[in-house]
């Protein structure tokens, strides 16, 4: 529900309130919505996102790829037979050989008309390797 406070040029009535109520149906369910690769540095770090299309609104992926792709390497594999129904597993793994902090957004190209695009935020944080 939102609501919207309009100005009128109707001198009986200047001010409107408007009010619109629906209901948001999702096209696909991409579980967890970002990625976050937080460790020290030579440790492994690696998320997997699981993308599933909502009922009623197969796809199939054309395409994934980082926007800058700097400091991580990106995997997606289909999950099961059909994955226009069951969905993909796009596994992100960081590369960076060096502490410090990063961004990127991994944009996922579909065959569905009502969303050809989507995307997967990714941060980072390499910590330096602890004295002993």
């Amino acid at each position: 529900t939102k609501h919207f406070r309009v100005q009128t040029d109707d001198p009986r009535q200047p001010h409107a309130e408007l009010v619109i109520t629906g209901t948001v149906a999702g096209y696909v369910e991409v579980t967890p919505a970002r990625v976050s690769l937080v460790g020290s540095l030579g440790e492994p770090l690696v998320m997997e996102v699981r993308i599933t299309p909502v009922k009623g609104f197969p796809f199939v992926v054309k395409e994934a790829r980082a926007l800058t792709g700097q400091y991580i390497r990106i995997d997606l594999k289909p999950l099961g037979k059909k994955p226009s129904e069951s969905g993909y597993l796009l596994t992100v793994t960081n590369i960076r050989q060096e502490p410090g902090g990063f961004g990127d957004y991994i944009e996922i190209t579909t065959d569905l008309k009502e969303k050809p695009t989507f995307g997967v935020p990714v941060n980072g944080r390499i910590l330096p390797l602890k004295d002993k």
